[in-house]
This record gives C-alpha cells, sequence and structure tokens, in this order.
C-alpha cells in the first residue's frame, strides 16, 4: 500500500492502521528485549536510532527522485463516485440547474426527473441524444446488449419493439412538456448507442454505464475532459435527427393526455408507422407507468 492509499483511507481505517504500527513495533521491541543481552533502554533507544535514520534515508530519497522525474499531474475536478452515492450527486446537480444536456439511449431518467424537476425554472433549456425508434437493426442491437447486463430492469428481457416503446415514451413525454410548461427541449435521435451515457449542466456532468453495479465519474467544469465530452454530446446532435416535438394538446395536464394526443405527436415527429405498430393504446400505459427508475 501507497502512502497516498494510506492517506484517502476512511478516518477509523487510518487509525487502526496507526495502532497496528505501533502494535507491531512494541511487539518486536519486547521480543528483542527479552530475547537480547542489552537493558531495555539500549534496546529502545536503537529502535529509535533505527526509525530515524530509515526516515533521514526515507526523505532523500525521495528529494532525489522528485528532483529527476517529474510529478504526474493529479486528477483534480475528476472524482469516482460509488454506485450508492449517485444518485445524491445527481440530486445536487439539479438543484441549481437551468440547463440540462444528456446523451444516452432510453432517456428514463431525463423524462421521469430532470424534467419534472426543471421545467418550470426560468429559461430552462434542456437538449437530450436517444437511440432512434425507427432503426430496427439498431433497436435489435441494443435490445441484444441490455438483455445481457445487470441494468436497472434486473433482468427484463429486451426485444427490437420494446426498445422501440421507450423511446416513443420519452417523445410523447417531451412533447407534453415542450407544449404545456416553460421548459424549452431539443430532442435527437442518434443512429448508434453507447453503453456509456453523459448527464451535464453548467457546473459538472456525470458519467454512467448501464451496469447499476459499476460506479460512475463526476467531472467539473475545470477538468479539461470536460469540454471533450460536451463537444462529443454536441457532435452527436448535429449527427442526428432532430425530433419535432410539436403534434401536442396546448393546456392539458400529462393525466389528460388521450390516444389521439399520443398519435399526433408521434406522427409529427415521423413515427406514425411505428405508433400504429405498437399501438397509442400501448404507448400512452407506457406513459402513464413512467417514472424515474432509480428512485428506491
Amino acid at each position: 500500500m501507497d502512502t497516498q492509499s494510506i492517506l484517502t483511507l476512511p478516518q477509523k481505517h487510518r487509525r487502526t492502521f496507526v495502532v497496528l504500527l505501533i502494535a507491531l513495533f512494541t511487539i518486536a521491541l519486547l521480543l528483542d528485549w527479552k530475547l537480547g543481552t542489552l537493558p531495555f533502554t539500549e534496546t529502545l533507544l536503537g529502535y529509535i536510532r533505527a526509525i530515524a535514520a530509515a526516515i533521514l534515508t526515507s526523505l532523500f530519497l525521495l528529494w532525489v527522485v522528485s528532483s529527476f522525474i517529474p510529478r504526474q499531474k493529479t486528477a483534480e475536478g475528476m472524482i469516482e463516485l460509488e454506485a450508492g452515492k449517485i444518485t445524491k450527486e445527481f440530486d445536487k446537480l439539479l438543484s441549481t440547474a437551468t440547463r440540462w444536456r444528456y446523451k444516452g439511449n432510453f432517456g428514463r431518467y431525463m423524462r421521469g426527473k430532470v424534467l419534472p424537476t426543471l421545467a418550470d425554472r426560468q429559461n430552462c433549456h434542456i437538449s437530450a441524444c436517444v437511440i432512434d425508434p425507427n432503426n430496427k437493426a439498431l433497436c435489435e442491437k441494443h435490445a441484444s446488449y441490455r438483455s445481457q447486463i445487470n441494468s436497472i430492469d434486473k433482468g427484463k428481457q429486451y426485444d427490437a419493439d420494446t426498445v422501440a416503446l421507450q423511446i416513443l415514451v420519452t417523445v410523447v413525454i417531451c412533447s407534453w412538456y415542450s407544449n404545456n410548461r416553460r421548459v424549452t427541449i431539443d430532442l435527437y435521435l442518434s443512429a448508434s448507442f453507447d453503453p456509456v451515457r453523459i448527464d451535464s449542466n453548467d457546473e459538472a456532468m456525470i458519467i454512467t454505464v448501464e451496469d447499476r453495479r459499476q460506479p460512475a465519474l463526476k467531472i467539473n467544469r475545470d477538468h479539461f475532459t470536460y469540454e471533450h465530452f460536451e463537444t462529443s454530446m454536441e457532435f452527436a446532435r448535429e449527427q442526428g435527427t432532430k425530433v419535432n416535438l410539436g403534434g401536442m394538446r396546448c393546456g392539458i395536464e400529462f393525466a389528460q393526455i388521450e390516444e389521439s394526443d399520443v398519435s399526433d405527436a408521434l406522427e409529427k415527429a415521423g413515427m406514425a408507422e411505428l405508433c400504429n405498430k405498437i399501438t397509442p393504446e400501448v404507448v400512452l400505459q407506457a406513459c402513464r407507468e413512467s417514472k424515474n427508475p432509480y428512485d428506491n
């Protein structure tokens, strides 16, 4: 274990480590005294001199090495988040955000948490990029991938239609928010999917994966990779297809959405054929059941 690893241990673990060192020193000292011929005072002074010599030698070697080998920069502004702490960090980002950018696959957290949280804030703008539900081959590939991982769905099996359904729900919900709340939403469709998802506001971003056993990465805007990931999302939007969200009725509450509203919204979005295949009834039911998938 190196020095940096020791210093970053939790306080109780550092305390245990120090106690263990003291205990080992004491045991070695007593054994040396009992088995040796020197008085206890001489034995203790010998140990102290040995420790002092080791410290001085280590400091000298550290000075020599640091003089000739350039130090690595610490990853300030980049934090690895344990799986159990991801939701709390998302809440921190949402608490002050008025702009949100997302690049992922379904957009369930975006529609279930981000939109309800930010929709009524002044000058709120959300841009999101999800996979194209009209691309059957893409939906099949994503279904195969999602069925093999430890996702939030806990073993649910996907096919092309169940993948497409999730995107249709995102489109309908975004259309309702766009026409019935103050938020501005730009939704794009991508011709590829990525196991890595990016959620970003103007202060930081969180990069997650579908496997809920894995940690996430939080990157503050002062870290050099923040701009690179922002550029990646920008390119994804530019290469994607923008969705027309203007098909939803204005002046209605979410609970008042009807099958005809679903059909109109998806027809305007260029997904009429897919809507008819899955049926407006199924899409509407999925919209009503939609929620933040990470709520406990």
